[in-house]
């Protein structure tokens, strides 16, 4: 009888061995050759303008092992004039209505299908020019990654342009933050100089300048220009 409890807890010991050893194994396998700091990942809302390690941002031509380590895109706040002009104009005709009757500017030659059709087309003109406002800042967006630094120039729905290069390339970063405005709101343009095709980088008015610069700063080895 106690033979069997013998085998039983050697049996246990030499799987264990090999379990242990086959998990050794397979971790030295898994290996990465460069070890980046697993931090929290965060989640990108319609209206960011800056995020770090964004959990939920890929893009075309990802590597497997490249992870996205910075988000930004122009300050919510340089859409101010544009929001402003289109709330305007779609309120206008309903004071031209009120204006039109103190200054006794009667429209009653005019037809109530042109003035519907009128109507109608303004607004949607309207409607596309916010549309289009709006889609070139949610479009236009600078990414960070462990391995290179992409560009994504879009504007006015036909145009769209997309610059990368690689981290190896990147020479200098720096920034620039003039005037009360981009100082009061914290954002500023961010330049990374290069030595490849492309030999600079703009990130115009992101928000947290110095962060971005701090950032890519760190992954070439240097502090950045703060």
């Amino acid at each position: 009888m106690p033979d069997i409890f013998v085998e039983e807890k050697t049996k246990t010991s030499d799987n264990a061995t090999h379990h242990h050893v086959k998990e050794g194994h397979e971790k030295e396998e898994s290996e990465p050759l460069m070890h980046f700091p697993k931090l929290t990942k965060k989640s990108v809302h319609l209206f960011s303008s800056f995020c770090e390690n964004p959990g939920d941002i890929t893009f075309k031509n990802q590597e497997k092992n490249e992870d996205v380590l910075l988000f930004v895109r122009k300050h919510f706040i340089t859409n101010f004039l544009w929001i402003t002009i289109g709330i305007f104009l779609l309120i206008l005709p309903i004071i031209i209505g009120p204006i039109g009757f103190l200054l006794n500017i009667s429209l009653s030659f005019l037809s109530a299908k042109f003035v519907i059709f009128f109507t109608l087309f303004y607004y949607l003109a309207v409607i596309s020019y916010l549309f289009v406002r709006f889609i070139t800042w949610y479009f236009n967006v600078s990414l960070v990654t462990t391995d290179r630094i992409i560009d994504i120039d879009f504007s006015d729905v036909i145009y769209k342009n997309l610059a990368s290069t690689t981290l190896e390339l990147v020479q200098d970063v720096s920034y620039t933050q003039t005037g009360v405005f981009r100082t009061f709101f914290h954002y500023g343009d961010v330049l990374v100089q290069t030595a490849g095709e492309n030999t600079h980088f703009d990130f115009d008015a992101v928000p947290k300048p110095e962060d971005v610069v701090h950032i890519i700063g760190g992954l070439i080895g240097k502090d950045g220009n703060l």
